[in-house]
């Protein structure tokens, strides 16, 4: 049941939406940002319960009562205390991410990674070739591999192991010098309110957690873009778009980019049912400890009768199960096949 004594006079539910588009409001978005934003999928607010990206419950765990907080230390000496700058729980979720340096390194460690994995590869079947199509004798064979492919392998070779090795070895012994804390907020849900937040880009330290805008989650849509890799391959990714004003926020921090677009309608899905302040949280491992402290979730558990702890207690062939069930739940998603509520609400601008 819904309780306006908790939830905000903005928090959303699919019948308190969008407000209507009166006669004469304008579209304050230019035409260059609506073909920039609007050009991918758009996506209905007509959600599937408890169904989310399958990374969400590779992830997050059952039986993982860690802290989903996200701390940073503040003041000095003796005054010097741990705070929260992100976290996860029922009132809202607050992203932060990596600092640029943490990225480069982790970057760097999967790229020497792959280039020793698939260096390898195309050396052997190079070498393979070698052997089989060359009409040469067997000692200009081994002068070319010696003289040829030897180089290679060592030097480049050897130079990626290193690589990999050493930032592997620091990052196990030294955490702290590669996964640094977040220099501020990127953006924030608001299950409590209604509203989402979007901070200033943190890599300025005076901007670091300064609101950039702030709007009600109901007069967002959501889109599913794609944009080619190198290779010329789609790439698929999800980003909210307001209705009448130029906000956007891409959501590839929370999803990244991928070569298919099931996970990103469903992390949409994901967070209609988060929002929705009268249907209960989305029942996965990750909101297991906060559910009774929401009061639509609480009551909900009461009345169906949800043990506290289902996900945390459930064997490993339950578990198997729900993966495989939610997965196949995602693939057979048809977003544009269902129907848009808020087609009754407002007229788009096309």
């Amino acid at each position: 049941m819904f309780e306006t004594s908790y939830y905000g006079p903005t928090a959303w539910h699919p019948e308190r939406d969008s407000s209507p588009r009166h006669r004469g409001q304008l579209d304050q978005r230019s035409r260059g940002f609506r073909f920039q934003w609007e050009a991918g999928q758009k996506l209905s607010k007509e959600y599937v319960p408890n169904m989310v990206p399958g990374d969400f419950l590779e992830t997050w765990l059952p039986g993982q009562d860690e802290d989903t907080n996200w701390y940073v230390e503040e003041g000095r000496g003796e005054e010097r205390k741990r705070v929260p700058m992100a976290w996860i729980n029922q009132e809202s979720i607050r992203w932060a991410t990596l600092p640029g340096s943490s990225w480069r390194w982790l970057l760097l460690k999967v790229f020497a990674k792959f280039t020793l994995i698939l260096g390898g590869v195309g050396i052997f079947l190079a070498s393979v070739a070698v052997t089989l199509l060359l009409d040469v004798s067997a000692e200009e064979k081994r002068q070319l591999f010696q003289e040829g492919f030897l180089p290679i392998v060592v030097y480049g070779g050897g130079g990626c192991a290193l690589i990999w090795g050493g930032v592997s070895l620091i990052e196990h012994l030294f955490p702290s010098w590669i996964y640094k804390a977040p220099k501020g907020p990127l953006w924030e849900f608001n299950r409590r309110t209604g509203l989402v937040t979007a901070f200033r880009n943190p890599k300025r330290k005076r901007d670091a957690g300064q609101i950039a805008w702030q709007s009600p989650f109901a007069d967002f849509d959501g889109y599913v873009h794609t944009g080619p890799t190198h290779q010329g391959l789609p790439l698929y990714y999800g980003a909210m778009v307001h209705r009448f004003r130029e906000e956007a926020l891409p959501l590839t921090d929370f999803q990244a980019a991928s070569s298919n677009d099931e996970d990103h309608k469903a992390l949409w899905n994901f967070w209609l049912q988060y929002m929705d302040s009268t249907a209960p949280l989305p029942d996965i491992p990750l909101f297991e400890k906060h559910r009774a402290n929401d009061p639509t979730t609480a009551a909900h558990d009461r009345r169906t009768g949800r043990p506290e702890r289902y996900w945390r207690d459930m064997d490993d062939a339950t578990w198997d199960a729900q993966l495989k069930q939610n997965l196949a739940r995602v693939n057979a998603y048809d977003i544009p096949g269902r129907l848009n509520l808020m087609d009754r609400h407002v007229r788009y601008a096309d």
